[in-house]
């Protein structure tokens, strides 16, 4: 039985993402494909890397997960498999997986031997014979096809070689400090659709209780459980569906509101 795909890229919805999709049915037939997120911001590694650590454990174990948000394309950064406790993945070594495998605890990590995936793919498939991989889309010819093979039970070793987990890059999403004052600083890792904005911590991890206030860029926010508990344009801190503390404006944008970025710096400190 084949393994499902999950995508995780930040391609959007256009010809890449349909290309990469049709290499993985021409690889491997029959094989579900899981759009997990291909919107994640362009080149964003931190984003990445928050959204593979909260959906990977939603896929069936088993899974493969293809993960494409890869700035370096085309420079010597390595392309990697990490095989994890239950799933594998497929991504440029960026740091974006390294959260998540982490967690999910590393059985094997391998190196991408492009040349002979290339020399393998071209002998069998003949969309592969008709073009050099490219240095600018290595979702069509490096990522993809790794995915496919190893959702159809294929033996990586013919194309691949195993490294050491230290030898991997990271980006770490759980991650902040305590100042003089008894602030804390933590970094912006995740902005939604509405303005949300995901904080390098557990919530559990800041020592915070409900009804607790906190100044962050000069506004007293209110540490609440949901949205609905603040009336309409005010902020709050909670704990949100995966567990992380994030701030929000009701029915408003907290990141346009606070000025607040994705990789930027935040202080929280109690008042």
């Amino acid at each position: 039985m084949k393994r499902p795909v999950g995508i995780i890229s930040d391609f959007g919805n256009n010809l890449y993402l349909g290309i990469m999709k049709a290499v993985i049915k021409q690889v491997s037939d029959g094989v579900e494909i899981i759009d997990i997120d291909n919107s994640v911001p362009s080149f964003s590694r931190l984003a990445g890397s928050y959204i593979i650590y909260t959906s990977y454990r939603y896929m069936p174990k088993g899974s493969i997960i293809l993960a494409v948000v890869d700035p370096g394309v085309g420079s010597d950064r390595k392309a990697i498999v990490v095989e994890t406790k239950n799933y594998k993945f497929v991504c440029p070594d960026n740091g974006i997986v390294y959260e998540a495998a982490l967690e999910d605890g590393v059985s094997n990590i391998y190196n991408i031997d492009v040349t002979k995936l290339r020399t393998y793919l071209a002998k069998r498939y003949d969309v592969f014979s008709k073009h050099d991989i490219s240095s600018t889309f290595h979702g069509r010819d490096v990522f993809a096809p790794v995915a496919a093979l190893l959702a159809g039970g294929y033996d990586i070793d013919a194309f691949a070689k195993p490294i050491n987990f230290y030898e991997i890059e990271r980006v770490r999403i759980k991650d902040f400090t305590r100042g003089a004052r008894g602030e804390l600083r933590l970094k912006v890792i995740y902005i939604d659709k509405f303005g949300n904005v995901v904080l390098s911590s557990r919530f559990e991890g800041l020592g915070l209780s409900l009804g607790d206030k906190v100044l962050v860029a000069g506004r007293e926010i209110g540490v609440r459980e949901k949205f609905s508990d603040v009336e309409r344009g005010a902020f709050i801190l909670y704990k949100n569906s995966f567990g992380f503390a994030e701030i929000a404006q009701n029915m408003g944008s907290a990141s346009e509101s606070l000025g607040l970025e994705i990789g930027k710096y935040v202080d929280l400190l109690k008042g």
